[in-house]
């Protein structure tokens, strides 16, 4: 049975896409790592957003309880018919009063079905926009979340409404506003809205403050030290001073604010810390580096790891291949970063990206 640095690699390895490892490629893999010996450092401190993510808080928001506990669970039974039974009767209507009780606001939901697992009881909406979420066998309440369109909302609500605009002009954008989506659990209460090209601002409504958002501005709006980093970071990694960024995206981030510079045309991206300068990400296919095997990964890496991250990569290692679509680079050292390699054509060995991590 693999260690857990094992499996913590494994799992770096298994974000890469379309890999085409086999198993006895696999087996090949934990074994090179068991003989290299050394204590790696733990990793694997995933972002925890705990139940208010939707396309960016909410939608996401059931962590412990619907979409990311299903997997862990034992499989959930889901109940929906046209005639009522007597349990869909309690906890459709407990869930419409959770709702009214929560929002304060009068309005009849049409719940289809129930999600049952050991660690929830989730009544939804046919198109899973609303629910309530309920501790198992009980109709105690942990977290609701209900959408509504922007004229359902109350006169309590309308500052919290002109909070979210607000933060939209910053970005030159009109805020028209069609809907809102109401989230509450025990500790916190947001209101989001939800503009195109994936955008999102929700409003804390116990501080009438921003808590978490992605918005989009022109790159020539956006100041220009965090541009130059960006543009300094892709002449870098593709060996041209032609290139220009479209689209210029700002999300929230548990560590930093990070801004993400790309052209939606050519498909290139960097992304880089908001606050810091920090890069974090290149993406940009290209074909003067190539990788032809795993000895390879850092010595071929390397001068362009300095010059992009400033980091020397003496002492790392390298696993994965081309089978698994890329490259980690690790060190024993703690503190040290990791590296991802992302490969774009693995016959010849191209590379697409790099990624770095911090812990």
């Amino acid at each position: 049975m693999p260690s857990r640095d094992e499996q913590i690699i494994l799992e770096e390895l298994n974000q890469f896409p379309e890999q085409i490892l086999s198993r006895e490629r696999s087996q090949a893999i934990l074994k090179g790592v068991r003989e290299k010996g050394g204590r790696l450092q733990k990793v694997n401190k995933r972002r925890m957003y705990y139940g208010w993510m939707a396309k960016g808080l909410i939608t996401c928001g059931l962590l412990l309880g619907f979409f990311w506990m299903k997997p862990f669970s034992t499989p959930a039974e889901s109940t929906s018919s046209a005639a009522l039974t007597p349990e869909e009767q309690k906890y459709f209507a407990a869930a419409q009063q959770a709702i009214t009780t929560a929002s304060g606001i009068e309005k009849n939901f049409s719940f289809a079905e129930i999600e049952k697992n050991e660690e929830s009881f989730v009544v939804l909406t046919k198109d899973e926009e609303t629910w309530v979420y309920f501790k198992p066998y009980t109709t105690e309440v942990i977290a609701v979340k209900a959408t509504f369109a922007i004229h359902e909302l109350t006169e309590p609500y309308q500052t919290y409404v002109e909070t979210a605009r607000e933060a939209y002009r910053v970005t030159k954008q009109p805020a028209n506003f069609e809907a809102a989506e109401f989230y509450k659990r025990k500790d916190l209460t947001l209101l989001s809205f939800e503009l195109e090209k994936d955008q999102d601002v929700s409003v804390d409504l116990s501080t009438n403050k921003i808590l978490d958002y992605t918005l989009n501005y022109d790159p020539k709006d956006v100041d220009q030290k965090s541009l130059d980093i960006a543009q300094k970071a892709l002449r870098h990694f593709s060996n041209k001073n032609d290139l220009s960024f479209t689209l210029a995206t700002i999300s929230s981030d548990e560590k930093e604010d990070k801004w993400t510079f790309r052209n939606e045309h050519e498909r290139y991206s960097v992304e880089i810390g908001a606050q810091t300068g920090q890069v974090y990400d290149v993406k940009y296919v290209t074909e003067h580096i190539i990788i032809k095997s795993i000895d390879e990964a850092i010595p071929v890496t390397k001068p362009l790891i300095q010059d992009i991250f400033g980091i020397d990569t003496t002492g790392y290692k390298a696993y994965g291949g081309r089978d698994w679509g890329g490259y980690i680079l690790r060190s024993d050292s703690p503190g040290k970063p990791r590296l991802s390699i992302k490969l774009s054509d693995r016959d010849v060995g191209t590379i697409y990206g790099i990624g770095i991590e911090r812990d």
